[in-house]
Formats: C-alpha cells, sequence, structure tokens
C-alpha cells in the first residue's frame, strides 16, 4: 500500500469513526429524554394532570423539539455548506451535550411548579435545534468520503442511532431497578448527568476529524450563495419533495420504540422493564441491519431496497398492533424486534447514501437537513404524541395502523418517483438557461 492510499485510508476510518461515535453520543442525549417522555416526566412535571393527559403533555414537550429541529437544520446546513462541516458539528455537539445536562439538573413540578415545565421545554428547544443538523452533518461527513462504497459507510451514522438507543435505553433500566422513590427523587438524573461524561469524549474524537474532501473542493469553485436551501427549493424542488417523502417509513422507530414503551406499559399493563429490554434488542439489531441494508444497497441499488422495505413495512403495521395486544410482554419484544431492525431499518440504513446521491456537494448539507428536518417537525415528531391522542379519543389503535402504513406507502412512491424528479428538476433547471445540476443525469439504483 502506498503512502498517498494509505493517508487516504486513516483520513476514511478517521471521519467514520468521528461521524459514527460523535452520533452516538447526541443521539444518547435525543433518545434518553424520548424515553423519559414516554415513562417518567408526567410525573414529575406534569402531576397535576390525569395519567394519559401527563403523557400527553410529556409528549408535547418532546415534539417541541421536533419542532424546532426544522430552524435548527436552516441555520446549522447554512453554516455548514459555507464554513465547513466539522465546526457544525462540534458547536451541534455542544449544544445537545450542555442541555441535556442541564435537564438532570432541572428541579421538578414539586419543587418550583410550572417554573419546571418551562425550563424543561427551553432546554428541549436547545436540544432540537442541535439534532436539527447533527445527523444531517455526520452523513454527509461519511457520505462524501466514502467512495464507491458510501452505502456501507453511510450507513454507520444511522447504525450509531441505534447503539445511542442501546446505550440511553440501557442506562435508563439500569437505574428503575432502583426503589421507586429513589428512582423518582434522584435515580432519573444520573443518566441525564452522564450526558457530560459523553460530551467530553465527542468533543475530543471529532475535534481531529479533517474536514470533507468534497467540500473543500467545491468552496474553492463555487459561486457564493447566501441560503443554500433556497437554491435547493429553486433548483431542485422535485427531487426536495422525494426526499422529504422518503423519510417518513425511515423514522417509524418512533411507533415501534417510543410510542410502543408508553402504550405497553400503560395500556396493555405490561412490564416497563421487559418493553425497554424489547428497546433496547430491537435496537441492537437494528444496528446491524442498518449496515446490512446500506451495503446491500451498493450491491443491488438504493432504489430497490428502499421499495422493498417500505412495502413490507406498510403491511407489518397493519397487524404489528393486534399481535401486540393479543400476545404476552415477551411476544411483544419479538414484534418490537421485527418491526424495528427489518420494518424500519430497511430504509433507514440505505436513506444517507441514497440523500447523498440525490443532492450535489454544493447545497448537501442543508438540503438533507431541510429534507429530514421538516417531515420531522410536521409527520414524525409528532406521532408519539398524535398516536397517544387517538388512542385516547377513539379507544382503538387502528388508527395509528392506518397511518403507520400510510406513511410506508408515501416512502414507496418517493424513492421509486426520484429519478424522474431529479430529471424534471434538470429539464426546468437548462429552460431557464441555467447550468445543469451535479449529477443530474445520474441514475439512482
Amino acid at each position: 500500500m502506498t503512502t498517498s492510499s494509505q493517508g487516504k485510508s486513516k483520513a476514511l476510518a478517521n471521519t467514520i469513526f468521528a461521524s459514527t461515535i460523535g452520533t452516538v453520543v447526541e443521539w444518547y442525549d435525543f433518545i434518553l429524554y424520548a424515553t423519559a417522555a414516554a415513562l417518567i416526566f408526567n410525573h414529575l412535571f406534569f402531576p397535576q394532570f390525569d395519567p394519559t393527559t401527563g403523557i400527553i403533555a410529556s409528549f408535547a414537550t418532546y415534539t417541541v423539539g421536533f419542532l424546532v429541529r426544522p430552524l435548527g437544520g436552516i441555520i446549522f446546513g447554512w453554516m455548514g455548506d459555507r464554513i465547513g462541516r466539522k465546526p457544525v458539528l462540534m458547536l451541534t455537539l455542544l449544544m445537545m451535550g450542555i442541555s441535556t445536562t442541564l435537564i438532570g439538573l432541572l428541579p421538578t413540578y414539586a419543587s418550583i411548579g410550572v417554573w419546571a415545565p418551562i425550563c424543561l421545554l427551553l432546554l428541549r428547544v436547545v436540544q432540537g435545534l442541535g439534532a436539527g443538523a447533527e445527523y444531517a452533518g455526520a452523513v454527509v461527513m461519511a457520505g462524501e468520503i466514502a467512495g464507491d462504497r458510501r452505502g456501507l459507510f453511510a450507513s454507520l451514522p444511522a447504525a450509531a442511532v441505534d447503539v445511542a438507543t442501546i446505550l440511553a435505553a440501557g442506562v435508563f433500566a439500569l437505574f428503575t431497578l432502583l426503589p421507586e422513590e429513589a428512582f423518582m427523587s434522584w435515580g432519573w438524573r444520573i443518566p441525564f448527568l452522564l450526558s457530560g461524561l459523553v460530551l467530553f469524549l465527542g468533543v475530543y474524537i471529532r475535534r481531529k476529524v479533517p474536514e470533507s474532501p468534497e467540500f473543500v473542493q467545491v468552496k474553492e469553485e463555487r459561486r457564493d450563495m447566501k441560503l443554500p436551501v433556497l437554491e435547493v427549493l429553486r433548483n431542485h424542488p422535485r427531487t426536495m419533495l422525494a426526499a422529504m417523502g422518503a423519510n417518513l417509513a425511515p423514522n417509524l422507530s418512533y411507533v415501534f420504540q417510543t410510542f410502543t414503551l408508553a402504550y405497553a406499559t400503560s395500556k396493555l399493563g405490561f412490564s416497563r422493564e421487559i418493553i425497554l429490554t424489547g428497546v433496547m434488542l430491537s435496537s441492537a439489531f437494528g444496528a446491524v441491519m442498518c449496515v446490512v441494508f446500506g451495503a446491500l444497497s451498493d450491491r443491488f441499488g438504493r432504489v430497490p431496497i428502499m421499495a422493498i422495505g417500505s412495502a413490507a413495512a406498510a403491511i407489518y403495521s397493519l397487524v404489528y398492533f393486534q399481535l401486540l395486544g393479543a400476545g404476552t410482554p415477551w411476544t411483544a419484544v419479538v414484534l418490537i424486534i421485527i418491526g424495528h431492525a427489518i420494518g424500519a431499518r430497511s430504509s433507514f440504513g440505505v436513506q444517507p447514501a441514497f440523500y447523498c446521491d440525490i443532492f450535489p456537494t454544493e447545497v448537501r448539507y442543508s438540503a438533507i437537513a431541510f429534507a429530514r428536518e421538516v417531515t420531522g417537525a410536521i409527520f414524525v415528531g409528532p406521532l408519539p404524541l398524535v398516536a397517544t391522542a387517538l388512542v385516547g379519543w377513539y379507544g382503538s389503535v387502528w388508527p395509528v395502523a392506518i397511518i403507520t402504513a400510510l406513511y410506508c406507502l408515501i416512502t414507496l412512491v418517493s424513492v421509486l418517483w426520484v429519478d424522474k424528479a431529479r430529471e424534471l428538476d434538470a429539464r426546468s433547471n437548462l429552460s431557464r438557461r441555467m447550468p445543469e445540476p451535479e449529477a443530474s443525469s445520474v441514475h439512482i439504483r
């Protein structure tokens, strides 16, 4: 191996490792909040409400984080496309780590009344702003350095989300073994305070990451853009629409994990510890399957893998809750694993490479952040809240199953349409006498 190839291999390894570990750190924070919102925040910050309303209020604060993520995606995506991927990833890491640590120090409603949920909400906003650009940045960094193995290497940040889920749920489950009074008094705080330690680890690792070589090259050659996301919406509107539709099925973990965690414990009466075990096991399998599906997309193409996965997930969604209600807690564990590791991750693991393929380098960070975070704010983040409300209003879980299946079908149509969308965008740009967008004629396999 030549010195040059050794250097490239080392740069690839460092970038992939930093992107992956940084994503673990940041999503530990985000998923820890989701777990606490499903299980205890209704008791600690909203005790004045009945149990169902308290869970809805708790999920509402969780949803707020998604509502501000598009703003974070626009702001930090713009920064990432103008000044570089690396400094933005450092900033978002600090925002999420510090806000999560402060949540662990918050007084509860019993101590300071209504100021407790207000402070919780403000810290959740900071979390959401940071998360709005973190994952997109990690995906872009990994995808831009991966070469012809983009599916495999870009899937590693996706797998890191599941690793973070294991850590967050595992740490949380460990402290639920405390006596109930101790856990509700101080035990729940420890997982949040541990974020300060993992924050230090993430900063140490990410500070050594080299800037993306694709970005460095494009930065020297491109014309100046005031707001890259506007360039995307102007020159790639149909591609953006397809990208947004392709973000629904990949995020059904919010049904198979987050909502199921609350539904199975509060409505079906299943053990909190067993369902948390199911979430952790599904994430372990999910991390592996993200990489498997990502690697398969290098061989068979992004579109076929995402299309087949979305179609299968749509069918599974229609029977999932019926099987869940008819089974035992350990049956629920198996169902969660299948839904998450196969149903959701068959498209989630391929999505990073799919996104990197369809958007040009000069606007890629902003485009991916916008596509993910806008759909996340409108359609994905509110899912646990909407699902809980629907079950409360209708007394049935069928509306949730139908919505889940519909999301899968939208993703199926979107990935099948993406080549046509890119072709139409290219023709539209040419008709306005603009340069044809980068790689507009490249078929997305």
